[in-house]
Formats: C-alpha cells, sequence, structure tokens
C-alpha cells in the first residue's frame, strides 16, 4: 500500500507536502530525511531549504547519510522512520549506495508497507525502473561501482524532475525528446508534484 509524494524542489512544493501528510494516518512530526545523494554535489542549497521548510512545519528531520553510517544504524533507522524523505543530488551516486550496503530493498519494504515517502529530485528518480535516462542530467561516473542501472521499480513510471526549469532547461528537453516515447515519463516542474495515495497515481498538482 504506497504513499508517495514526488517533487523537483521540495522548498517550492511545501503546501503539496502539507496536503500530502494530512492525508496520511500519522501524527508524527518526526521523519528521516537521507541526504546522501546531495554529497557529491558543489551547490547544496536546496539542502537547506528543505531542512528549513520541514523546521517551519514543527517537523523534526533526523538526518541520516547512507554512504558514511553504520548499516545497523541505517537500517534501523529506516525500518523504525515514520516518514521518509530522500533529498536530491546525484541519483546515479544515491542508488550505488543503497545497494552498495545493502538498504535497498529494506528502503522498497517500508514504502511498500504504506510509510509516507518523499522523493525529491533524485529520491523521486530512484523509484523508476531503471534510470539510464537521466545521464544528461547527473554525472554517472560518480557511481564507478554501480554495476546496473535497474531502478527501485516502485513505480511504473519515470520522473523527470526540473522539467524546463532553469539551470536544467537544455538536459530536460532532451531527455524528453530523446525518451518521451521510450519510456513513461512524467514530468515535473519546480513547482509541481504528483502524489500516490493507497497505491493510486493522483493527477500532478501546482
Amino acid at each position: 500500500m504506497k504513499n508517495i509524494l514526488l517533487t523537483s524542489y521540495f522548498a517550492g512544493t511545501i503546501g503539496q507536502f502539507q496536503k500530502f501528510m494530512a492525508s496520511q494516518d500519522t501524527a508524527s512530526k518526526s521523519i528521516l530525511f537521507i541526504d546522501t545523494a546531495s554529497k557529491v554535489e558543489e551547490y547544496t542549497g536546496y539542502i537547506d531549504e528543505a531542512r528549513a521548510a520541514l523546521v517551519s512545519l514543527n517537523y523534526i528531520a533526523d538526518t541520516l547519510d547512507i554512504a558514511s553510517a553504520d548499516y545497523i544504524i541505517s537500517r534501523k533507522k529506516i525500518q523504525n522512520a515514520d516518514a521518509i524523505f530522500v533529498a536530491g543530488g546525484n541519483t546515479f551516486y544515491l542508488l550505488e549506495k543503497l545497494r552498495s550496503q545493502k538498504l535497498d530493498k529494506i528502503l522498497i519494504d517500508k514504502i511498500n508497507t504504506g510509510t509516507p515517502y518523499i522523493g525529491e529530485s533524485a529520491g523521486a528518480i530512484i523509484l523508476s525502473p531503471d534510470i539510464t535516462y537521466v545521464k544528461k542530467m547527473d554525472d554517472s561516473s560518480l557511481a564507478p561501482n554501480l554495476n546496473t542501472y535497474t531502478g527501485l521499480v516502485v513505480t511504473n513510471f519515470s520522473v523527470l524532475p526540473h522539467y524546463l526549469d532553469a539551470p536544467f532547461e537544455g538536459e530536460t528537453n532532451a531527455i524528453f525528446n530523446y525518451y518521451h516515447d521510450k519510456l513513461n515519463l512524467l514530468t515535473l516542474s519546480n513547482q509541481e508534484t504528483v502524489s500516490i495515495l493507497n497505491d493510486n497515481l493522483l493527477p500532478k498538482q501546482k
């Protein structure tokens, strides 16, 4: 029973997040904040903005970097989380670390059993059947030990975040033009979200 909110830019879609969480069967204000994808990025201002947005809504963000944390700690935090936020950054690096730390199946099980999942950019892309399509936007060389680009396969569609938004106008346009008739692409601007509630995919919200 999946309950998922996918966004390009969390700080720009706080209203949709509030509506999504209001629909969930939890009053907890605790959220596991996985920022691993940002660790290989030069610009990480969106991480600070996301944390500030959560604090403004009285959430307590428990930050976890699965690349540096102990496996047992990471596993327990994911398994015990009331809600999970996976922030943006490099999708290939994020998937590599999930796989190398053997946390991918634990995260999938957690999502599939109904824990609210918020995926921002890379955190949305990893749910796709395959992440090859974002090579024009993310540097795959930052994940040299990732042997397959198969995603977590939680969704049957592939999110294309930051669609026609700066600074990714060219990259997202090129990805769309090449893949729109090859993949089930779902484009999201920085103001849009898409959600799955109780396994039902809802229309995009802005």
